[in-house]
């Protein structure tokens, strides 16, 4: 029997203690994206009964360039149905671009396309610090003390809503380019989602890692 009711609280827990026990045995070096697909991957096979597959090629991929997309784990049910998805992003000691990440949630939010009852989830882990760097003005978890107020991400008590159009220039180039590469792609204004669960939940926890994770909604078809 499933158990993936509270799946977005065990995988941040899990994953941030998970880097916080390899940091304390001089493993930190170590660290990679692919690093924590580890206990990602370890999580997902204890909470359910339905098959954990990685790095499997993404539906609307071309390939005349190259190697295919892929998603980093698809959880598929006896008769071989997409039931879930998940994509990581790792920030170790280089930072990411906020365009790396959205790309990542247009390429989750495309899974639909094909997969239209699948749960999509997008896990942002890494050193709290650079986190910080990148979601400096971000309110990702609908906080009800925040101050911060991004136009591009908006979340509320529901919704976690990220505004294309409120872009910078260079980020809505970069994503602009990586959609001429996929023509299968389709490209919408807005990526609506549910507040991110993050672990630990604020700074009175001193830890050098978190996790956020949050669910991707299936797009509105009229924000294309």
């Amino acid at each position: 029997m499933s158990n993936l009711k509270n799946i977005q609280r065990k995988i941040s827990e899990g994953v941030s203690g998970w880097l916080l026990f390899e940091f304390n045995c001089f493993r930190g070096y170590l660290f990679n994206e692919k690093y924590i697909s580890y206990p990602v991957g370890q999580i997902l096979n204890s909470i359910t009964e339905y098959k954990t597959l990685t790095e499997i090629n993404h539906p609307c991929s071309n390939e005349s360039q190259g190697r295919p997309l892929q998603v980093d784990f698809v959880l598929i049910d006896s008769k071989k149905n997409w039931r879930y998805a998940f994509e990581s992003k790792w920030i170790g000691n280089s930072s990411i671009s906020l365009g790396s990440m959205i790309w990542d949630l247009i390429r989750l939010q495309n899974l639909f396309l094909h997969h239209p009852e699948t749960k999509c989830y997008f896990i942002l882990a890494g050193f709290d610090k650079k986190i910080n760097i990148l979601l400096e003005d971000f309110d990702l978890c609908h906080f009800p003390d925040s101050k911060k107020k991004n136009e591009i991400a908006k979340a509320n008590s529901t919704y976690l809503n990220f505004n294309l159009n409120k872009l910078d220039d260079s980020t809505k180039k970069f994503i602009n380019d990586k959609i001429k590469k996929y023509p299968k792609f389709n490209l919408y204004s807005k990526i609506r989602c549910r507040p991110a669960h993050k672990f630990p939940k604020n700074d009175i926890i001193n830890m050098t890692f978190s996790t956020y994770i949050f669910e991707i909604k299936k797009p509105d078809v009229t924000t294309k």
